[in-house]
């Protein structure tokens, strides 16, 4: 059984360093986490008419256990380049920012009240199998904030209980928590905003108190979307995003967390992940000794994001052939390392990590 662990700056896997004893360009590579953003492995709609959407090109259907399988089936293609976590979520993440699809697809794992769904746990349960057997980490994301405008503060609560009952009772131990995917203003609940956050942390580690537990904030700017220094001091590990950012942008974030009063009192590991495909931001984060996730939402239409400072995804439609399909955001996804964003990250990492054949 796989089981990730930290020690002060560093993950450890099975009671060893990641990555134990390696360096490259003279910087020290062990301890990291290089990862994915896979929020969607356990995606589905239970909206039939935005569900449409997400058809695979070879079926012209929508398939959620293709989709969860092929995700599985796909990791050890990544753990072979290097790469030992990704970012799943409950509530995945945004499938495609057109504003009729965007404002009506349901991917929620939690009912109104915060039980769980059982087809989710499932999925979740698929993934937590597949990376274990691997030597993999997932990151668990309980929250993206589009499916909890009709939670209550009591149902967010029951959500996180439910959550970490659910990974508990697996008796895995290959994974993290993070709360939720960006904690902000998009956020309707107030306890799920950066300033209330650290309250549910504060809650739950008494009661699941081996659970390795963060929260993400959006993209870094020295002046905005940094952690407060409560949530730096309650989180095992802390979560950055650096959407939007460029690589001197990035450096200085990192430097702000680092001079964050309650991590310069107890440092402990820094991850990034959610970024972009550009790998001048991985290669900033490495050589600062903080682990970097790529993101790479792919081609979806007109209105698909279009913040990121690598890519321009309005550029191209979704394409129509599987083996083609850019992206690990907008499903349906092709689960490989099929497009040359992808493999230029993957053979960094495989370079970096000294995973290249």
């Amino acid at each position: 059984m796989t089981e990730v662990t930290i020690q002060g700056i560093d993950f450890y896997i099975d009671g060893k360093p990641t990555y134990e004893g390696r360096k490259f360009e003279g910087k020290r590579i062990e301890g990291m986490l290089f990862n994915v953003r896979a929020v969607q492995a356990t995606f589905d709609d239970e909206n039939p008419e935005t569900a449409k959407r997400w058809a695979y090109p070879d079926t012209g259907v929508w398939d959620a256990e293709r989709n969860v399988n092929e995700f599985c089936g796909a990791l050890s293609e990544w753990r072979d380049h290097g790469v030992l976590a990704f970012t799943a979520n409950f509530q995945g993440g945004g499938p495609l920012y057109t504003r009729e699809i965007y404002n009506n697809y349901k991917n929620n794992a939690f009912h109104e009240n915060g039980n769980l769904k059982t087809a989710y746990t499932y999925r979740m349960k698929k993934v937590l199998d597949a990376a274990d057997e691997l030597g993999m980490v997932v990151i668990v994301g309980f929250f993206y904030w589009k499916h909890t405008e009709t939670m209550s503060e009591e149902a967010i609560k029951n959500a996180c209980r439910q959550a970490c009952q659910f990974l508990q009772d697996t008796g895995k131990k290959n994974f993290l928590v993070e709360i939720a995917n960006e904690n902000g203003g998009a956020y309707q609940n107030q306890i799920l905003r950066e300033d209330r956050v650290h309250e549910l942390i504060q809650m739950l580690k008494p009661e699941f108190p081996e659970m390795l537990i963060s929260t993400s904030l959006p993209g870094m700017d020295i002046t905005r979307n940094l952690p407060s220094p409560a949530l730096v001091a309650c989180s095992d590990y802390v979560l950055v995003h650096g959407n939007e950012c460029l690589p001197n942008t990035l450096k200085l974030g990192i430097e702000h967390v680092r001079n964050n009063p309650a991590y310069r009192k107890a440092p402990k590991p820094i991850v990034i992940n959610e970024d972009s495909p550009g790998i001048p931001n991985l290669d900033a984060a490495w050589k600062l000794g903080v682990s970097w996730g790529y993101y790479d939402q792919g081609y979806g239409g007109e209105d698909a994001y279009s913040g990121d400072k690598y890519m321009d995804y309005r550029t191209h439609p979704r394409e129509s052939v599987y083996e083609e399909l850019s992206g690990y955001q907008t499903p349906p996804v092709n689960w490989g390392i099929n497009t040359k964003e992808k493999k230029a990250f993957f053979d960094r990492v495989a370079e970096i990590t000294g995973n290249k054949a």
